[in-house]
């Protein structure tokens, strides 16, 4: 063969040779391949049935996750509703039960269990416990799991109104009302009321239908309501005997120096004056004020009537310049809020001061106290005074106390005086406290006051004749105080004047914040 066709026959084989061992390694590689199909499905068959307990436990852990939060839901909207009721733990139960079948969860059925109970030592708070011990599964109860049990609790607390004007069993007066208490003592307040037809530009805000003038026609007076005002007596446990007395009951006019004795007054000789008295018995809810029964209606009074209406200047030989009862229990007296209402009626314009107080036989004591607001008169003379306005307990610490002052620190200039006048807010440790925000509904006034102070009055000349001042004072983290004590908790307003103070003033507080609220245990 010659050499070329050798060369050639040379390449060609080794060009099928090459062809050969690509083909088989093409071959070898198809072989492969067509193995991983079964490998993946054995893996994800591996890995699903993780995949799927996971998934099962996402589902039932989110399920009783949600549960839970259905019972906390429930629990707290209990508490809430019926925390109100308390310290009647019967009313209290039954509307936390219908709270709690409201949001799903009802006594008694499918197991579930709804325990409702007051917290020992704290008498204005409710625990509401629901417990399901069936809570079920989509996967637990398939791999031999059986339902779970669940139980959250919610616990709700209600604040009254702060107690205003009193720490004590009286409420006002002076030597006139009882010469045996010693000058320092003194309340030197009187409670006040004025006639439908008073100018409310006197100093009472609320009870007059006039505004800017006596004797209008018609209301000119927004802030106008027939339901006067309202007193709280606070009996705790161990009271034994109950007499509510008022002194200088009716209106009976002293003429145009309001320094006279209570300082009663007609403005005008056009009308007259009704005063009306309403005592009140307990009921089973403190908060609501609304429906207690009078005391006329259940019995409660051993002696007298728990109602007057007393026209202007009528038994003047009962009620001018005394003491006189119109509700007295014996024996041992249901702890609880009994009430005591002033209103007037008639076309009077006029102004109608009195003092109250309420004894009792035994060592422990009621207190009475203005409730909500209140309306005083004070009859200072140039110097300094101070008048309890407010009792704050420190659950309140971190909150704002607000005081609304109506009308407030009237002086009149005589001879040798400036007429000026200054209000200060006291703190409990008697110092004026540090800084507080200020606004009036008229004049001006700095917007902060460093400290709590600010001059009511000029030369003799009111700075908020018939206007609202109104002062926010941040309450310290750190605030604590002893309740029931004094100076206690008790918040007070010192008039610093020079001149003659004889102010009709309205004045109300309150700590801003719900008062019915849920608290953690």
């Amino acid at each position: 063969m010659p050499r070329s066709e050798r060369r050639l026959s040379h390449h060609a084989g080794g060009v099928h040779e090459g062809v050969h061992r690509a083909g088989r390694r093409a071959a070898g590689l198809g072989r492969r391949g067509d193995g991983e199909p079964g490998y993946i499905l054995v893996t994800f068959a591996l890995l699903l049935v993780p995949l799927l307990l996971m998934v099962g436990l996402a589902v039932d852990v989110g399920s009783w996750y949600n549960r839970a939060s259905d019972l906390q839901k429930a629990s707290d909207a209990a508490a809430l509703a019926g925390v109100v009721w308390l310290p009647d733990t019967a009313s209290a139960r039954t509307a936390a039960l219908a709270a709690a079948e409201r949001n799903g969860f009802k006594h008694g059925v499918d197991g579930v269990t709804v325990q409702v109970e007051a917290v020992p030592s704290h008498n204005r708070r409710l625990r509401v416990t629901i417990k399901d011990p069936q809570v079920s599964s989509f996967l637990y109860r398939n791999i031999g799991g059986s339902t779970i049990a669940l139980t959250r609790k919610g616990t709700a607390e209600y604040v009254l109104p702060v107690p205003l004007g009193s720490p004590q069993n009286t409420f006002g007066g002076n030597a006139y009302s009882d010469p045996s208490v010693p000058a320092a003592n003194q309340a030197n307040l009187w409670g006040n009321i004025h006639g439908p037809r008073t100018d409310n530009v006197k100093g009472d805000a609320y009870s007059p239908l006039c505004r800017n003038a006596d004797n209008c026609t018609g209301q000119s007076n927004t802030a106008h309501r027939s339901t006067g005002y309202l007193y709280a007596i606070d009996v705790p446990d161990n009271v034994s005997g109950l007499d509510m007395q008022i002194f200088d009951a009716g209106l009976y006019d002293r003429g145009s120096n309001e320094a006279v004795e209570t300082g009663d007054r007609k403005y005008t000789n056009v009308g007259t004056t009704t005063t009306t008295w309403t005592f009140y018995d307990r009921d089973g809810s403190e908060l609501d004020v609304n429906d207690n029964p009078k005391a006329a209606s259940t019995g409660l009074c051993s002696t007298g009537t728990g109602t007057w209406e007393l026209a202007e200047g009528a038994g003047a030989a009962t009620y001018r310049g005394l003491w006189s009862s119109i509700c007295r229990r014996t024996g041992s007296i249901t702890p609880g809020r009994y009430l005591l209402r002033v209103q007037t009626s008639g076309d009077g314009s006029s102004a109608n001061r009195y003092a109250l107080r309420v004894l009792s036989n035994s060592s422990q004591k009621a207190r009475i106290s203005a409730y909500g607001d209140m309306s005083m008169y004070n009859n200072v003379a140039a110097g300094n005074a101070a008048f309890y306005l407010a009792e704050v307990d420190p659950v309140h610490k971190g909150k704002t106390l607000e005081l609304s002052l109506y009308d407030p620190g009237e002086v009149t200039k005589v001879t040798g005086t400036t007429g000026n006048g200054t209000i200060q807010v006291l703190t409990p440790a008697g110092t004026v406290a540090a800084s507080c925000g200020a606004t009036t509904t008229s004049g001006t006034i700095a917007s902060t006051l460093t400290p709590c102070e600010f001059q009511s009055a000029v030369g003799g000349t009111a700075r908020f004749n018939g206007a609202w001042v109104t002062l926010q004072i941040p309450i310290p983290t750190t605030y604590n105080c002893t309740l029931g004590t004094l100076p206690g908790c008790w918040w007070r307003i010192k008039y610093v004047i020079d001149g003659q103070g004889n102010d009709t003033t309205t004045w109300a507080a309150q700590v801003i914040g719900d008062p019915v609220h849920l608290v953690e245990e």
